[in-house]
């Protein structure tokens, strides 16, 4: 009997022992599971694997075996309890201890291994390894990602903080807490996410969903203030400008409402680009003229004409200043067949420069320099004039900085062409070139910057498209080189030219087949439609071409200045010679216009070094005529002069002094 309680006693301690073997556990237990195929055969024998390494590692924390077979059963797919996250855990910590792997284990391994993968067999131990590590890991994330559920993520980042797809799974938390964000859609639930994930790749779109939100919100209260809050808090808003539209119109409406010129005047200083703008200055207009009936002075009306340039009021005002300004300089001007002479002051600020052309009505177009009264910097100056000189019209045009106006364009559909400098800054800083377009109306059809420093002159072609001349200023060595470029009708480059010639493109002209004539200082020479060059005339040392025209048989006339003086020659549009001659003039002379005649004949028109007006008379044989002298005792300098009809020509000037002005008059020659 006792032999028998014995016995007895063996059996049970043997298969005791026998269960807490992992070896035995992972060959009668794990690899029964992984061959099953009925799931609750899989899960009988994984919990009861997963019940045996556990009372083991109660007594044996750090046996690797049990570890290892922990990592198995909690990474297996079709186990119903798996979890990867303790299959991680348990893997890492039975690598930490592969060393301690006896001959058994390593043998079960080698066949655990094979079973996954036949390619594993007889494979190094910590080769193995790797490849379980990489299998559990990518089971891990793989979960993660398609469970897509944010207490993994959370989990994952907490409990593996040095895993290299910690920043994948960051990734995921961010998406899934965006979308928490987004479910919500409150402004309060999109800045709780971006407080908390700064670096979440969803910010930017967090920012612009809260912004679409608290703009319907700002909208829904209907109120300035609102509006206002709405601006000052999200001012990267893409909602800004349309709040900003709304809340023009809205304080204009608060504004007509008071109707006051406190009112008025305040709203179109805090919202100067509003929509009602136009709808302001008309109320403005209105109240300003009923006070300036009601006090009922000078100054009053004063006031007004200045604030409103395009009221029929102050065209009178101007044009009769004009007409009594021309009156003054006839005293100083020589005795000549003046048709009129106008003076043009812009509100007593010093004007300069510019050009003139004629439309084919006989009206004048007139640009100049000029500075508005409540500015610093230079703006271009538009004058529609009758053909009698009497202002119907003017603008101001210009970008920021100072504007230089240089040449005037009208097409055969009247559109207006002006080319020039812009954004030019004070302390001599180049600017670049510019040239800008207006229709036919005078509204704006393009502003655009030219890659060049500098427009001097422009030729428009019959389908819209121009060609542009000057120079580029190089300050790494102080050079000038020329520049020649064709822009679409929407002043879009087309095409530009490279010159060896040094210097500056100081006239283009266009004849009627479209062949370009330009005058380049030191050469002259014929393009094509597409830049390409038909002929050329290099001058000699010394001689400087500096304006191109043609003469009323359509030959080609350039002139310019040499060290003697004046010259000017003349070409048929194949680049043969028809005559050359010279003429007098100081070398310092600016020649910068060749006017046709009806007479066959042409004016060279030149600003002198002691600022007069020279214009010299050339007949179609080459033969030098008479010379007409205009100065006045502050100095006088040309703008520009076109053929008026007959042997008149239409002269623009400007007057200088401390205060400048600008001069139009008409003569015959």
């Amino acid at each position: 009997m006792k032999q028998i309680a014995l016995l007895s006693i063996s059996v049970v301690l043997f298969s005791t022992l026998w269960a807490q073997n992992p070896v035995r556990i992972m060959s009668n237990n794990v690899f029964k599971g992984m061959d099953a195929s009925a799931q609750q055969d899989i899960d009988d024998q994984f919990d009861k694997a997963r019940e045996g390494f556990l009372k083991l590692l109660s007594k044996e924390p750090e046996n690797p075996m049990a570890l290892f077979g922990l990592s198995v059963v909690y990474g297996y797919d079709n186990y119903t309890r798996r979890d990867y996250f303790q299959a991680w855990h348990y893997f890492q910590q039975a690598e930490k201890l592969a060393a301690n792997f006896d001959a058994d284990a390593i043998a079960l391994l080698n066949e655990y291994f094979f079973k996954q993968d036949k390619r594993r067999r007889n494979r190094p131990l910590n080769k193995n390894m790797e490849w379980e590590r990489d299998l559990v890991e990518e089971r891990l994330i793989k979960f993660v990602r398609e469970e897509n559920q944010l207490d993994h993520a959370l989990r994952f980042i907490k409990e593996f903080p040095d895993s290299r797809y910690l920043e994948n799974v960051v990734h995921i938390r961010n998406y899934i807490e965006f979308r928490k964000a987004e479910n919500i859609g409150t402004v309060e639930a999109f800045n709780q996410f971006v407080a908390t994930y700064p670096d979440a790749a969803q910010v930017k779109l967090a920012r612009e969903l809260r912004n679409q939100v608290a703009y319907k919100q700002a909208l829904a209260k209907q109120s300035l203030s609102a509006l206002k809050a709405f601006v000052h808090e999200y001012s990267d808003a893409i909602q800004v400008e349309d709040v900003k539209k709304r809340m023009g119109v809205m304080a204009y409406e608060e504004a007509a409402r008071l109707r006051t010129l406190e009112a008025i005047e305040q709203f179109m200083r805090d919202y100067p680009n509003s929509s009602k703008m136009p709808d302001a200055k008309i109320l403005q207009r209105q109240l300003l003229f009923e006070w300036a009936r009601r006090v009922n002075t000078i100054d009053a009306y004063n006031q007004f004409v200045a604030l409103y340039p395009e009221g029929e009021m102050y065209i009178d005002i101007f044009n009769l200043k004009a007409k009594v300004m021309g009156e003054s300089l006839l005293m100083d001007f020589p005795m000549e067949n003046y048709k009129f002479i106008k003076g043009f002051d812009n509100a007593k600020q010093s004007d300069y420069g510019g050009d003139l052309a004629l439309r084919s009505n006989g009206e004048i177009l007139l640009i100049a320099n000029t500075i508005q009264a409540d500015k610093t910097n230079y703006d271009s100056w538009l004058l529609g004039l009758n053909a009698d000189g009497t202002m119907k019209w003017n603008k101001i045009l210009g970008n920021v900085y100072d504007d230089q106006v240089n040449r005037v364009q009208i097409s055969a559909s009247n559109e207006i062409y002006v080319a020039g400098i812009t954004n030019a800054i004070k302390d001599s800083i180049r600017g670049k070139g510019w040239i800008f377009k207006l229709d036919a109306n005078g509204k704006n059809s393009y502003n655009r910057t030219l890659e060049c420093s500098e427009v001097m002159d422009m030729a428009v072609y019959p389908d819209g498209k121009v060609l542009v001349g000057g120079y580029t200023y190089h300050p790494e060595d102080s050079s000038i080189s020329p520049y020649l470029s064709k822009i679409n009708e929407n002043g879009r480059k087309l095409w530009d030219r490279s010159y060896t010639q040094g210097g500056i493109i100081g006239g283009v002209v266009l004849h009627p087949d479209n062949t370009a004539f330009v005058a380049g200082g030191s050469w002259v020479f014929a393009i094509d439609e597409q830049g390409y060059l038909q002929w050329e005339v290099l001058l000699t040392e010394g001689e400087k071409a500096s304006a191109v025209n043609l003469d009323a048989t359509g030959k080609v006339v350039f002139a310019g200045t040499n060290r003697n003086g004046g010259f000017a020659m003349a070409y048929d549009s194949q680049g043969n010679k028809v005559w050359n001659t010279s003429f007098a003039l100081d070398s310092m002379a600016n020649l910068n216009k060749i006017t046709p005649l009806a007479d066959l004949s042409v004016i060279c028109s030149a600003t002198t070094a002691d600022n007069s007006i020279i214009m010299t008379k050339i007949d179609q044989t080459g033969k030098v005529g008479q010379t007409k002298k205009f100065n006045l005792p502050q100095g006088l300098r040309l703008n520009g002069i076109e053929p008026a009809g007959g042997n008149f020509v239409m002269v623009s000037a400007t007057r200088l002094g401390s205060n400048q002005d600008i001069l139009v008059f008409k003569l015959s020659l």
